[in-house]
């Protein structure tokens, strides 16, 4: 603003100049004047032009990168015109959680953000790249950008000024551990049967139809064919033989609502969720997630259907990454309401800081219809007492010894 209105009075001061040199005949004064103004005109356009297909472009190698991991972003500008540019500023907006290595930073205007910042200027026809080192800080789904360029005419008396409306984004998974360094036991850690897998009808996998039996569920007889056939239709199943993990993945962290969350706590169960899937897909297990947190984009509770396919771990992961830091509700009634669409036979891990009474009955009753049940507590208090088969890990020493080495939790 200072800039323009000492650019105004050198603009009057010209005018001035003229109309003195008319007024007192001489010439030398006005050809002054007239100069200086013809110089306010040509940078007033090229002021107008200088920013004129002048393109901004940010590239990250690799969207999705782990915690600490590191991914390279480059930055370019070019002048595609025959008019160079004296000074170009650019500065790009970035999240604090994500560091940009040797770049040079400012504070920024926004909330939990700083900006990078670049001077130079530009020949006609001229690219100028800028390549950098990030890495996420913490879990998360982090927007980079919007990005702003300042320019002007050469001799400064006007500034001009336009925006880069497009963002790019990059997702920092969870941190994933291998479970023996994680504090659980190696050797059937979800209570894995020596004896092989026991087989199940597999309901996703339907085969065709066959005449009802004494004893077959209601849930599985096929009413329309039933209306077609005039006889009783039940649906048949290909058997399977997969060892299916569900993943519980409780987000509240505090008894009450309004007491907030630990987001040390928080952190405690989404590592220890990404753990485990990480084993079992390993396993070549069939590996599911059902959560009362939300992800950032969605305003339901998190559910995936168990899938041993190869993308099913990353799918998971970013789940987990982008899950928020309030649960949409308590978990006890929606696992109970959800819990008829888990797999017959379906191992159940329970990942939580805080387990309720109500939760604890909710374990025992799916216990009791033939889930097998492990929990893993992560919390900062005792863990309460397990119903029998029900297997615990108890992983607060773990956690304790990270933190205390200032090697774990949100930065």
């Amino acid at each position: 603003m200072f800039n323009r209105i000492w650019h105004d009075i050198w603009i009057v001061m010209f005018v001035l100049l003229i109309i003195v040199g008319i007024v007192s005949g001489q010439a030398l004064v006005i050809g002054l004047g007239v100069m200086g103004l013809i110089v306010a005109g040509v940078s007033w356009v090229w002021n107008r032009l200088s920013l004129e297909e002048v393109h901004y472009e940010r590239k990250i190698e690799q969207p999705r990168v782990f915690i600490d991991e590191e991914t390279n972003m480059t930055i370019s500008v070019v002048n595609r015109k025959p008019l160079p540019l004296g000074k170009l500023n650019v500065v790009d907006e970035v999240p604090d959680d994500v560091e940009v290595v040797d770049a040079r930073m400012s504070v920024s205007s926004s909330p939990n953000s700083k900006i990078i910042m670049h001077n130079t200027s530009l020949a006609w026809y001229e690219r100028i790249r800028w390549e950098y080192k990030i890495k996420g800080k913490s879990r998360g789904f982090y927007r980079i950008g919007p990005a702003r360029m300042e320019s002007g005419d050469l001799f400064g008396f006007f500034e001009s000024h336009k925006p880069v409306e497009r963002n790019d984004y990059i997702l920092v998974y969870p941190k994933v551990v291998p479970l023996p360094e994680l504090g659980i036991p190696a050797v059937r850690p979800l209570g894995e049967t020596r004896g092989g897998i026991r087989i199940f009808q597999d309901e996703s996998r339907p085969s065709g139809l066959r005449e009802y039996q004494v004893g077959d569920p209601l849930k599985i007889v096929d009413w329309k064919a039933t209306a077609r056939m005039q006889d009783l239709q039940v649906r048949t199943f290909e058997p399977s033989s997969s060892f299916t993990v569900i993943l519980v993945v409780l987000v509240e962290t505090a008894e009450r609502t309004w007491e907030g969350y630990s987001p040390v706590n928080l952190e405690r169960v989404i590592t220890s969720a990404a753990s485990v899937a990480s084993y079992a897909t390993e396993q070549q297990y069939s590996v599911g997630l059902f959560s009362n947190g939300t992800p950032i984009l969605a305003d339901r509770p998190m559910r995936l259907n168990p899938s041993s396919s190869p993308e099913q771990l990353t799918i998971i992961l970013e789940a987990l990454a982008t899950i928020r830091p309030l649960a949409i509700g308590p978990m006890a009634p929606q696992l109970e309401q959800n819990s008829r669409r888990f797999p017959l036979g379906a191992t159940l891990v329970v990942v939580a800081a805080i387990l309720t009474q109500d939760m604890m009955s909710v374990i025992s009753d799916l216990r009791a219809k033939g889930h097998r049940m492990v929990v893993i507590f992560v919390g900062d208090t005792e863990p309460p007492t397990m119903p029998e088969g029900v297997i615990l890990h108890d992983l607060r020493g773990y956690f304790e010894n990270l933190e205390l080495a200032s090697e774990f939790g949100p930065r």
